[in-house]
């Protein structure tokens, strides 16, 4: 594929969702050993690190809101492990620094450990009373001859899946899966609804194109002035954020850094007229929409993406991609943060996910941008 091929979010996104989907879901078994060593916890920890953090940090939330009361997410992680414990391990690799000694301190502790990993030969699988293969793909090496071989084979750009996003978007669709399947029905069942909330919508060309010549250019030797890209939202909304995040870092040539921060990242963010603010929040209210409305005082650019075309987070916006699927709930004192309970409820979130993770393939695209340039941004230490 070259730069000059023109193709549009809308066929991006769809063929995203059908690689995400074309993997062999995890057997009936081994989900039911897995729900009965959830049951049979006294206290129920998830850890991960970076993208597969995020995705520990979503099945977390949701265990809390189906009723599991002591459950810890990657953020705070008990000092001790004790023998009634179960220890969920997210890591494509299996090699994960963090996350690979976590498992084994909860080895020492005799904690039984249930690990989500491409890799089923790994040391973290090794540890691991159940293994949940999640099929992701190899991930280059870090040589600069790759970069050579890829050109000789014709992979010229960065792929649509770059790095560990297979695995990544497989385990976020199978961890809401799996917790449907804890309210009712099979996890495969909630697994093929989800697909199909994501399938029934189609972003546009137009929100990719707001959404890219709003953000600041990477910056170079020649461009030393750009400004920083500043997400926010919270719950789900900042997971996927931070998501983006993530990647977006990746997204430059070698002389090259994209300035990104998600808002939570630094205890302070400054924002100016050089800067873009990209708000996620499908409700459009609360902090979120005061947070557009600061932004804006202070002359940056503000995009946002919401459900509500008329909530005040759209009005405080300078430009606003709408994606359907919140569902607001009128409860007094509830925070727009909240997790609901069922995961099809959450389709607002996997849609923006999904057109983010789009989005990023296109700008690869646009900026001749390769995933070994990407494995260069990518860390490489935890």
């Amino acid at each position: 594929m070259t730069a000059e091929s023109g193709e549009e979010i809308s066929h991006i996104y769809g063929r995203l969702v059908r690689l995400v989907e074309d993997f062999k879901f995890p057997s009936e078994s081994i989900l039911e050993d897995f729900k009965e060593a959830l049951k049979n916890s006294k206290r129920i920890i998830c850890v991960g690190v970076g993208r597969s953090g995020g995705n520990a940090e979503v099945f977390t939330r949701f265990l809390r809101n189906l009723g599991f009361e002591q459950v810890y997410g990657p953020d705070d992680i008990p000092y001790i492990l004790k023998s009634e414990d179960t220890l969920i391990a997210f890591s494509g690799s299996g090699v994960t620094t963090y996350t690979l000694e976590t498992a084994r301190m909860a080895r020492e502790a005799n904690a039984r450990i249930v690990s989500l990993t491409s890799n089923v030969r790994s040391p973290l699988a090794e540890l691991s009373d159940i293994v949940i293969e999640i099929p992701g793909k190899e991930v280059l090496s870090y040589h600069a001859e790759d970069y050579y071989i890829r050109q000789l084979i014709g992979v010229e750009y960065a792929p649509l899946t770059p790095i560990g996003t297979l695995y990544e978007l497989r385990t976020m669709l199978f961890s809401l899966s799996f917790s449907g399947s804890l309210i009712e029905g099979d996890a495969y069942g909630w697994f093929k609804k989800l697909i199909e909330g994501l399938r029934s919508y189609t972003p546009s060309q137009r929100d990719f194109q707001s959404l890219y010549y709003s953000l600041p250019k990477p910056r170079s030797p020649l461009n030393p002035l750009t400004g920083k890209t500043v997400v926010v939202g919270e719950g789900f909304s900042g997971i996927v954020g931070s998501f983006f995040v993530t990647r977006l870092r990746h997204c430059c040539k070698p002389d090259e850094d994209r300035e990104c921060y998600f808002w939570k990242d630094k205890g302070s963010v400054s924002v100016g007229s050089r800067d873009m603010v990209l708000i996620i929040s499908g409700s459009g209210s609360h902090i979120p929409s005061l947070m557009a409305e600061k932004a804006k005082i202070k002359g940056a650019k503000v995009v946002s993406i919401t459900s509500y075309s008329e909530s005040p987070l759209a009005k405080n916006s300078n430009s606003v991609i709408i994606i359907p699927g919140r569902v607001v709930y009128k409860i007094k004192g509830l925070r727009s943060s909240y997790l609901p309970k069922n995961p099809l409820e959450s389709i607002f979130e996997l849609r923006t996910l999904f057109f983010l993770e789009s989005s990023i393939y296109l700008i690869a695209i646009k900026e001749n941008i390769t995933e070994v340039d990407m494995l260069r941004k990518h860390s490489d230490f935890t």
